[in-house]
């Protein structure tokens, strides 16, 4: 059974689904980063059979779900996120190494917490579907980042993401219904405003993957090879930085994890079975 909590974590509401043996191995999930995502959003279906054997944890992002909608605007989209999510660990009690799974946004949070060292030790594996940190985008990605408050808006966005499926309906209602909970839009238009000519500075160049040098953490790339929105071959260019990282290409758009949770599911519990030996 996968049970829904909100709590207050570093002074802000945290929803976050839980499931599966108290003493399993923990298994983070992430989701995605378009307008309305969530835990339930994006990982709803994958969750109950994760849950069978490992103990999962599926928060909401800050700005996102029924989280706090909270932003950093002084540091980047994945720094105050990942220090959260750990903080939620915290909160838990979970302190040793996890297991992250994210996918879109979600798998580039994991991967950039890889890359700090602040939280490296924390992390016994990531998995990233469809997410590359950042890099890599194709041009259709442009056509997520406006939102009309329209479902028929919502509608292109899943079409986006999403394989033709039976369950469309609905994700575009599970993902209007918090597209438009009070304070998301402002969060996610908050990073796109325009600043005055008097107040723009030149951001540092971002090193980012070299950081992943030296990595010795394992990491599955999974790719999809009818994804419109990254370019093909992002995960043979993270490949080369990461040491014990494997990459697969699976034949569907940017989620599979809502289109075909059976399968995407048997492709990552068999990574996360190689990690842990097979032992809960």
């Amino acid at each position: 059974m996968i049970t829904e909590t909100t709590a207050v974590v570093a002074n802000l509401e945290t929803r976050y689904l839980t499931g599966g043996p108290e003493d399993g191995v923990p298994v983070v999930f992430l989701h995605d980063g378009a307008w309305g995502g969530s835990a339930d959003v994006t990982w709803g279906q994958v969750l109950p059979l994760a849950a069978e054997k490992y103990r999962v944890i599926a928060p909401d992002f800050l700005g996102y779900g029924g989280s706090a909608k909270s932003v950093r605007l002084d540091v980047s989209p994945f720094a105050f996120r990942i220090r959260h999510v750990f903080a939620l660990l915290d909160h838990l009690g979970i302190d040793g190494p996890v297991h992250l799974v994210g996918n879109s946004f979600g798998g580039s949070v994991g991967l950039r917490a890889l890359a700090d060292g602040d939280y490296r030790s924390r992390i016994a594996s990531v998995t990233t579907l469809s997410g590359t940190g950042g890099p890599w985008k194709a041009p259709d990605m442009g056509k997520l980042r406006d939102f009309d408050g329209s479902v028929a808006g919502i509608e292109a966005f899943v079409d986006l993401l999403c394989d033709d499926f039976s369950g469309r309906a609905g994700q575009v209602d599970a993902r209007y219904r918090w597209a438009v909970a009070p304070g998301h839009f402002g969060c996610m238009s908050a990073p796109h405003l325009p600043v005055p000519e008097a107040l723009r500075k030149e951001r540092p160049a971002d090193p980012y993957p070299a950081t992943l040098a030296g990595v010795q953490t394992p990491v599955l790339l999974l790719e999809c090879s009818e994804d419109v929105l990254l370019e093909a071959g992002w995960s043979k260019h993270l490949q080369a930085e990461l040491q014990n990282s494997r990459a697969m290409v699976l034949p569907y758009r940017h989620c599979p994890n809502i289109t075909h949770p059976t399968e995407t599911w048997a492709v990552i519990g068999e990574f996360l079975d190689s990690c842990t030996g097979g032992t809960n």
